[in-house]
């Protein structure tokens, strides 16, 4: 049966949206007899903790762009799991956290929950322009077909004259300054001194000294998937941190991919994922780069194993870091509290590694739970935890101890000690006789920990800072940074103009220099309505007959120039730029990225020009594409 039809058969009225504990992302309360009349509105159900519902969250912003203007709008409610999740101050970090720019009301008695029979997280609900309720999507949902319901409902409120002229009218907050950090994950000590953070909310990884200063930035603030030196490469919510070798091995949880960093260079590469999120099961492959993951969120190393706590698969994984082979490691990658053999056994959002070499611990995060991992024997045991509804803080004894959400654990000495995240409080979990103690409290939403010097350095994640605490006395103080800014490019997303790891070759116009020797200019003209990204890390190497030549830069506004000094010639030679351009629509939050090469022939003369001047146009996508 066609959607038309579907929308012809009758449908509830949706109840209004009164009943809400507050509104955010909006000035104003957002009533279907009020703003959102004669508009088409899709109602998705979230909750912050939840990896699906932030799986649903790119769809959710596609779907925005895709009908901006128009008379559409999604609106979030967030009808809250956990405790720490109900209070309105924590939505807000979180619709901060995950960029989500939507009107979100809050739910956390659960009535509009219970208005609209929602019985999971994410579900959606698309209203249209009279104010029925025409669908429910429940699950991750899918782009092609919220596309095809809104069109189809669209152009259902048009035929019946229902349909306002464009979007409701609400003004949305100021975006709020972070600091020098923004909402920091995972922490590690670095085996040669200094800590290495994932600095999730500015997507990039820093590294610091054991004082706390900067020592190299990677990544270039964009949100993106991009190879290569520091000041290029681009993270989407990095996460887990391990070492080895000289490397950093990265979760990089929103491109669903794992990557590697050179410590001495900052280079990184991917080596597992390909920046698209597995829409069924996690593929086991002998190249970890052709596997589809599904939210990566902490990695921890067992000789050459890197294991990977998959939290949106609810799995752990094996990648063989030397043979570059992914393989399945505990968890059949359904979700709840099954203890067992591995391969049998169930996880729910597993989140947090520490090992022992023979043992992995798990903070198993949707389930509030602590798990053991033996590798040895091959089974999986709960420590502390009951269900995935059985939460608290709660000291004693491991089998009656509750936690909320924990997110990081690192062991060291027989005892583990725990980021208890929705409690926003460290705990400890003495190995030898079970014991669970609270060690310290008052922190937001802690992501991760590590242990250096005989302290611990622990992600204070809604605070965008890091805290040591004394694990005898729980005495906390922050972190001093120094050198460590935000990015200069932060708030837009990367997108590839071209989706290759390869950089194409374009020809350009042959250019007549002086044999003697000539400046050589790369005009770049941006398409009308385009801007070079201001603070962006734009990049122009040249080769002239294979040996590089330096190059100079200036851009301004929509035009970039790069000059180089050209050694004398005798013969044609080909000179090849290699570009990496940033730019984006006036007023957008796309970041085009063009990355190619560019040839044109030198033809050297007695009488040729003292400078020389070649041109390239960039073409961007099509809006909407």
């Amino acid at each position: 049966m066609s959607i038309r039809a579907l929308l012809d058969k009758g449908h509830p009225r949706a109840p209004d949206l009164d009943r809400v504990g507050a509104w955010l992302g909006t000035d104003r309360p957002l009533l279907f007899r009020g703003a959102l009349k004669g508009r088409v509105v899709l109602l998705d159900f979230w909750t912050s903790g939840c990896v699906n519902c932030l799986h649903a969250l790119p769809v959710l912003h596609a779907l925005e762009e895709r009908f901006r203007g128009q008379p559409f709008q999604v609106v979030g409610i967030h009808s809250g799991k956990f405790d720490a999740e109900k209070e309105v101050s924590a939505v807000a970090e979180a619709m901060a956290r995950h960029h989500v720019d939507h009107p979100v009301a809050t739910d956390g008695d659960m009535v509009i929950w219970e208005q609209y029979a929602i019985h999971g997280w994410p579900t959606s609900v698309l209203v249209d322009a009279r104010g029925y309720a025409v669908a429910w999507f429940r699950g991750e949902p899918e782009l092609p077909t919220l596309i095809a319901w809104v069109q189809a409902t669209l152009d259902d409120g048009r035929a019946r004259g229902a349909l306002a002229a464009g979007p409701p009218e609400f003004k949305r907050p100021a975006v709020r300054d972070t600091g020098p950090l923004a909402f920091p994950g995972k922490v590690l000590a670095l085996s040669a001194g200094g800590l290495a953070v994932a600095d999730s909310g500015y997507h990039r990884v820093l590294l610091l000294d054991a004082t706390g200063r900067l020592v190299r930035a990677v990544g270039s603030g964009l949100e993106g998937f991009s190879d290569g030196p520091p000041e290029a490469a681009s993270f989407r919510y990095p996460q887990g941190l391990a070492e080895r070798d000289g490397a950093l091995y990265v979760a990089d949880t929103g491109n669903h991919a794992v990557r590697r960093v050179d410590v001495k260079t900052g280079r990184v590469e991917t080596i597992a994922g390909t920046g698209r999120k597995a829409e069924g099961a996690v593929q086991p492959a002998a190249d970890a780069r052709t596997a589809v993951l599904r939210s990566p969120w902490d990695v921890v190393f067992v000789g050459d194993t890197l294991w990977i706590a998959m939290a949106g698969s609810h799995q752990l994984f094996r990648l063989d870091v030397r043979s570059g082979a992914l393989a399945a490691g505990a968890g059949n990658g359904r979700e709840g509290l099954d203890d067992g053999p591995m391969a049998q056994a169930t996880f729910a959002q597993p989140s947090g590694l520490a090992t022992d070499g023979k043992v992995l611990y798990v903070a198993d995060s949707e389930a509030s739970a602590i798990r053991r991992v033996d590798l040895g024997a091959g089974t999986v045991k709960t420590l502390a935890g009951e269900g995935l509804f059985d939460f608290g803080l709660r000291d004693g004894p491991l089998a009656r101890a509750r936690f909320q959400h924990p997110l990081g654990v690192v062991l060291a000495g027989g005892v583990l000690h725990v980021a208890d995240t929705f409690n926003g409080a460290v705990r400890r979990v003495s190995l030898a006789d079970g014991q669970v103690s609270t060690v310290a409290k008052g922190l937001a939403q802690p992501g991760g920990l590590t242990l250096a010097g005989g302290k611990l350095i622990v992600a204070d994640t809604d605070h965008h800072r890091l805290v040591t605490v004394d694990p005898a006395s729980g005495a906390l103080s922050p972190l001093a940074l120094a050198g460590v800014d935000p990015p200069a490019v932060r708030g837009l997303t990367e997108r590839p103009v071209l989706a290759t790891k390869a950089l194409p070759l374009q020809h350009l116009e042959d250019a007549s220099v002086a044999s003697a020797g000539s400046e050589l200019v790369l005009e770049v003209r941006l398409p009308e309505g385009h801007t070079f990204t201001a603070g962006a890390p734009q990049r122009v190497d040249l080769a002239v007959a294979g040996a590089s030549a330096p190059v100079q830069l200036d851009s301004a506004g929509a035009v970039l120039r790069a000059r180089a000094r050209i050694s004398p010639l005798r013969t044609p030679s080909e000179a090849t730029f290699a570009v990496s351009l940033y730019y984006c629509r006036e007023g957008g939050t796309v970041c085009l990225v063009d990355r190619r090469r560019l040839a044109t022939r030198l033809v050297p003369g007695d009488g040729g020009p003292e400078a020389a001047t070649v041109h390239y146009k960039p073409t961007p996508p099509a809006p909407g594409s």
